[in-house]
């Protein structure tokens, strides 16, 4: 029978075993390869081309076929999410060069087909390109997150506030390019983002080969693995919602409102970051967000004040938005940092999971936009509903959920020495001493037989496959032994379980 035990990675693209004790989330040690500067550089252009196409490229389409910018938002969720599963399930199938090579051949040639539609006003050209770069600008956005995950926390963090800001104050002016610039620049930004973070973003993706699926590995490590329903990216959908609406709500010729005052809090947000060598306070810019959103909600209902020619409520909206879109993009990184065996499937699915938030917003903006020229009091009704339940979301969902608590409760997969435990990384005492200390704790918490044979295999650091195989079960009972084993234990990560073998 095949011996089965979890590879890790290279040391530098994992975070230390202290960052579970509150140090810094994000990898402890900067990979020789990773630089702060390419990892901005890439994050900015990302983020441009982002405001390129809701300020200056989208526009465009409405003339063309108004439904191409939505169906192109699908696409580029539908490959997110895809990537992220497939990287959850079958990890063997993530090649680089395939994944890397083929968005910019979707960038290059679906931006020919993109400005051909645009230039003779042809729909199906127009649709199949946008969808094609779409996908292959979702490839940029994960090998962006994943190169910032093997900078080092401030390095991080900085990169990320930096370059938010930056997009935020520079959105109002995307609409003042010429078109034909902005799609020059819209197809260049996610391909010069792909040559700079090819190598050291792919490095991911080469990680994940070659071994047990996360969703294997999840069974018997339950502590290291985001689930794909986690509390983490119901938040990301939730407040992306926010976003999308504010897009699309009170646009005008299918621009949506910006205000260079969004960036203001971004601005502080920043400062902070660069002037303390803390850890990024995530949890406390959520409660800004939330705060931010709820008031350009309310506001969505009376635009009572007007800041730079603009509503109040989009500039709100906005900020609001962007604020948690910097804290979502840390815990992201952090969290692939933790555990880069499971770092593509957290960064794609959750980059998926606020695409398909944005698209939501996106049609309740549009939805307002109709009701208020027919019926103006829906124009109020809408807006107070979704504050409503963001607000009901953010008091009741989130009550016991915090960004900090997510990202420390990833177990970090960290590297084995010669002559160590697959799952720990400790020396294990001789085979007889380790076996008699197993069944003294079995005996002690009280342990059925069965799972018994599965604390031990899970102390040796056997995966779920192997356990399933030797036991001859299915893959759900082996799920239900290690439920039970961990309840007995009273532990909650497979680290807890070595150190209390070890102890």
């Amino acid at each position: 029978m095949e011996k089965r035990e979890l590879e890790n990675v290279p040391r530098g693209a994992a975070s230390e075993r202290g960052a579970r004790a509150g140090a810094a989330p994000s990898g402890a040690d900067a990979s020789p390869s990773a630089s702060p500067a390419r990892g901005f550089a890439a994050l900015l252009l990302v983020l441009g081309a982002t405001a390129l196409m809701n300020g200056s490229i989208f526009p465009q389409f409405d003339a063309v076929f108004m439904f191409a910018r939505d169906i192109s938002v699908t696409c580029s969720a539908i490959t997110l999410l895809a990537l992220g599963l497939m990287a959850y399930r079958a990890p063997s199938a993530l090649r680089r060069g395939a994944i890397i090579g083929g968005a910019a051949a979707c960038i290059v040639l679906g931006g020919a087909l993109l400005a051909a539609g645009l230039a003779w006003a042809l729909p199906a050209p127009l649709v199949i390109g946008a969808s094609a770069a779409a996908a292959g600008r979702a490839a940029a956005t994960v090998t962006t997150s994943l190169y910032l995950a093997r900078l080092t926390s401030h390095q991080a963090a900085m990169a990320i506030a930096v370059a938010y800001m930056l997009q935020l104050a520079a959105s109002p002016a995307c609409a003042l390019v010429p078109p034909a610039v902005g799609i020059a620049l819209f197809l260049a930004f996610p391909l010069a983002a792909l040559a700079l973070t090819a190598t050291g973003g792919g490095f991911f993706f080469d990680a994940a080969r070659g071994r047990p699926s996360p969703s294997d590995m999840s069974v018997t490590r339950p502590a290291s693995f985001l689930a794909p329903f986690s509390t983490l990216f119901g938040c990301l959908f939730l407040f992306q919602v926010a976003f999308g609406f504010a897009l699309r709500f009170g646009e005008v010729a299918g621009t949506p409102r910006m205000s260079l005052f969004s960036a203001a809090p971004l601005a502080v947000v920043a400062i902070y970051v660069a002037l303390s060598r803390r850890r990024f306070p995530a949890d406390g810019v959520v409660q800004l967000s939330a705060l931010v959103v709820m008031a350009g909600f309310l506001l969505s209902a009376q635009p009572l004040l007007i800041i730079g020619g603009k509503a109040a409520d989009v500039a709100l909206l906005n900020a609001g938005n962007g604020l948690f879109a910097m804290a979502a993009q840390m815990a992201l990184v952090a969290i692939a940092a933790r555990n880069p065996l499971g770092a593509v499937t957290t960064v794609a699915w959750g980059n998926g999971v606020s695409a398909l938030g944005s698209l939501t917003g996106a049609a309740a903006g549009m939805i307002a936009n109709g009701a208020a020229a027919g019926n103006p009091s829906l124009r109020v009704a809408i807006p107070a509903v979704l504050l409503l339940v963001f607000a009901a979301y953010v008091l009741v969902g989130l009550k016991r959920f915090t960004f900090t608590g997510a990202i420390d409760g990833i177990e970090p997969v960290n590297v084995p020495d010669a002559g160590t435990s697959a799952a720990s990384g400790a020396t294990l005492a001789p085979e007889e001493a380790f076996t008699a200390r197993c069944e003294a704790i079995a005996s002690e918490f009280f342990l059925t037989p069965r799972e018994a044979e599965v604390f031990a295999m899970l102390a040796r650091g056997r995966d779920r496959a192997y356990i399933e195989e030797a036991l001859v079960v299915s893959r759900n009972t082996v799920k239900a032994h290690v439920k039970h084993v961990y309840a007995k234990l009273g532990i909650h990560s497979h680290q807890e379980l070595i150190d209390l073998v070890e102890g």
